[in-house]
């Protein structure tokens, strides 16, 4: 009698970041296949709007986009990390399940935190490899986890390295090529050699030594943040203007939040004296870590959010009275498919321009607010 040879399940998540190298180690380390969803372009923000509820926000929309390019290359399994909370994110896997069903597709979603505890991904990924011994999930976990820390890391070198390279763009071609080679490493070990390595490329950077240049935090929604294509590359954009960013929010803060919350806690304290109440999502964060820029010599802070987000809508008011009391500029970005690149550039540019001769000039900033022609998008100096 001839056995049975079981095919593996054909799992999808969708792209935020890099971070889908990290999942990919999980999946695969499950024994999964990893259906990559193609890269963000027009067409999965146009799949997903043309689908969508017209007022749900962006990353919705992205997110929809790439479940259903998935599907049409073969994936049976969604994976969506949603959980309960005061924001809509919460209930996108209900809700993009329904719609895709309705679209005639054949698959089964799986949210990876459907209880809104922190632990509940073990049961859920169970459900999702029947069968696998809980030291293999163990396993496959940690491997993912360290990718998500090494990607962490290359990135924040980068968005430092931007502002000195003399070569520009060298940085990021060693950061792509470090991750093309990290979604093959199969070990805990390979992953640290892999570490050591990069770390050596990244010193043979030449740098100018003795350029100053203009420091911009970012804040705001988690999805707009860590996903280049839903914020039409901000970072990137910002570190060919010489700008050093520094961005307290990726992945592996998330995870470290979502293990010992009294840190989350602590990043809300700091807006205390702005804030007394929970706004939902990372709203709070975005408050806390304004201060924290104002306090550590930041010269300017960019809020980026999705337009029709209320958690971060209601946290750009505070964040005006925050700009006038520290005297720290914030520019705010609202986000849709409608966003139009050129007008993301001159804001950039102009918001720059003033830091550069605010420093230089060091007058009495007094601060004031002014409104462009987009209501969507106000520029707080």
């Amino acid at each position: 009698m001839s056995s049975i040879v079981r095919q593996p399940l054909k799992v999808t998540i969708p792209h935020m970041g890099n971070y889908v190298i990290a999942f990919k180690a999980l999946i695969e380390g499950l024994g999964c296949e990893m259906v990559m969803p193609p890269p963000i372009t027009r067409r999965t923000i146009e799949l997903g709007s043309r689908h969508s509820p017209e007022f749900v926000c962006l990353p919705f929309k992205i997110n929809l986009g790439n479940y259903i390019e998935a599907l049409d290359s073969g994936a049976q399994v969604l994976l969506q990390a949603g959980r309960a909370g005061a924001c809509r994110y919460g209930y996108y896997g209900e809700v993009q399940e329904l719609i895709l069903k309705d679209l005639g597709y054949d698959f089964r979603m799986v949210c990876l935190f459907s209880g809104g505890k922190q632990f509940d991904f073990i049961s859920s990924i169970r459900s999702l490899a029947n069968g696998v011994p809980i030291l293999r999930i163990l396993r496959a976990s940690y491997l993912a986890f360290l990718k998500i820390k090494f990607i962490d890391e290359m990135e924040s070198r980068v968005r430092k390295l931007r502002a000195y390279e003399i070569d520009k763009g060298k940085s990021d071609r060693l950061l792509q090529d470090s991750l093309k080679k990290l979604s093959c490493v199969r070990s805990a070990r390979g992953i640290s050699l892999l570490r050591k390595e990069t770390r050596k490329k990244f010193d043979t950077v030449r740098t100018d030594d003795g350029a100053r240049p203009v420091r911009i935090g970012i804040v705001g929604e988690l999805y707009v943040v860590m996903e280049p294509h839903a914020n039409l590359d901000v970072e990137r954009k910002l570190g060919r203007m010489g700008v050093e960013v520094i961005r307290p929010m990726s992945l592996s803060s998330l995870l470290r939040y979502a293990v010992f919350p009294f840190l989350s806690r602590r990043i809300s304290r700091e807006g205390r004296d702005f804030i007394r109440y929970e706004l939902g999502a990372h709203a709070a964060h975005s408050i806390g870590h304004t201060v924290e820029f104002a306090h550590t010599g930041v010269d300017g802070v960019i809020h980026l959010y999705p337009f029709t987000c209320m958690p971060e809508v209601s946290s750009r008011a505070i964040l005006g009275n925050v700009a006038r009391t520290l005297n720290i500029p914030v520019l705010h970005f609202s986000f849709s498919e409608q966003t139009g690149e050129a007008g993301v550039d001159t804001r950039l540019e102009a918001f720059v321009d003033m830091l550069e001769r605010k420093r230089t000039f060091r007058t009495d900033f007094r601060p004031q607010t002014k409104t462009t022609t987009d209501s969507r998008l106000t520029f707080e100096v």
